[in-house]
């Protein structure tokens, strides 16, 4: 009578214990599959600003691959319908006219709109402008932080149908051959005077200032 009700009683903790596992690994599933997506784990950006992002080609890209040519970064989004356009083919068109190659000044393209710049999308986009641009992607916080550390102006603007657009700085910053800032090129600027900077740039002394891209440029 005693091993009967002892036996009936494990039965009961066993069945008790596969129903807690059951409820255990479903709210593991419901949490896991709630998570906030994560498209671009391999991207980052350590404290002195070194960055890792996605490529247009879906390689990691890591800013440290640039130093030792002057290069420009200019931030935008795929959907821009004037500015970002307008300002890569023209700083593509002074590179040609000053006989440098893409290997000589890299033109870096990132993304502020990463929720929808994928990086099939940014190859998309660069095509379309039939210019030699290294289009980036990554996650929403690693471009936030890498934008705040740049200084660059960036607000959603709601749209009807669901859809929004961004204003953002429009201006491209400009990066000396041992990868420091050196100075910003607005789209204000006449092409002459876009050249001298960019060869300035290159001959690489020290930085011309020792402020930050957050003091220097928070305008648009």
């Amino acid at each position: 009578m005693q091993s009967d009700f002892r036996r009936s009683f494990m039965e009961r903790k066993l069945r008790l214990i596969v129903v807690l596992l059951l409820l255990l690994g479903a709210a593991g599933y419901l949490w896991w599959a709630a998570r906030p997506e994560r498209r671009y784990e391999q991207s980052g950006v350590a404290e002195d600003g070194n960055y890792r992002l996605v490529a247009q080609d879906g390689s990691l890209f890591r800013r440290s691959s640039l130093k030792g040519h002057p290069y420009i970064t200019y931030f935008g989004y795929a959907s821009c319908p004037d500015r970002c356009p307008a300002m890569l083919a023209r700083l593509s068109r002074i590179r040609a006219r000053m006989g440098w190659t893409h290997e000589d000044l890299p033109i870096v393209f990132i993304t502020v709109d990463p929720a929808r710049d994928t990086p099939e999308r940014l190859d998309a986009f660069v095509k379309s402008l039939g210019v030699k641009v290294i289009a980036l992607t990554g996650e929403p916080e690693v471009i936030n932080r890498i934008t705040d550390n740049a200084g660059v102006f960036v607000k959603v603007i709601p749209q009807s149908g669901n859809t929004y657009r961004i204003e953002h700085t429009t201006r491209a910053f400009l990066y000396n051959v041992d990868g420091d800032f050196w100075d910003t090129v607005s789209p204000q600027e006449a092409d002459a005077r876009i050249e001298a900077k960019l060869r300035e740039a290159a001959v690489s002394p020290p930085p011309k200032t020792e402020m930050s891209h957050a003091t220097l440029d928070r305008r648009r």
